[in-house]
């Protein structure tokens, strides 16, 4: 079954309100595991790696390098098995953005 899932900004800590996307570390088309640094995050007080969740192909980068995006902003799309680009755009639409924010993680040591 394919799936379109969202890369977005982590929460790295109670007060991380955004974070600024500094650098990708993988490019659109690429394939990912879970583990993979994808890009690189700076917050108020740390800069730090976001690795993926899980695997499947980048399918967009949808912030640019050096954007801020509010925690739980649409960093990117990663899709798993066939989808179909009008299901990718359909996805990133009807994204619900910051609502949709994570739970705090730890950050990548």
């Amino acid at each position: 079954m394919a799936k379109v899932r969202a890369l977005t900004v982590p929460r790295w800590g109670m007060a991380m309100e955004e974070g600024t996307l500094v650098a990708w570390l993988v490019g659109e088309g690429e394939t990912v595991s879970p583990g993979t640094e994808i890009a690189e995050l700076e917050s108020s007080k740390i800069v730090n790696v976001l690795e993926s969740h899980f695997g499947g192909v980048l399918r967009r980068r949808l912030a640019a390098e050096g954007d801020t995006l509010p925690v739980g902003g649409l960093l990117g799309v990663i899709t798993e098995g066939e989808v179909a680009e009008a299901e990718v755009d359909a996805f990133i639409s009807g994204f619900s953005g910051p609502a949709a924010a994570a739970t705090a993680v730890e950050p990548a040591s």
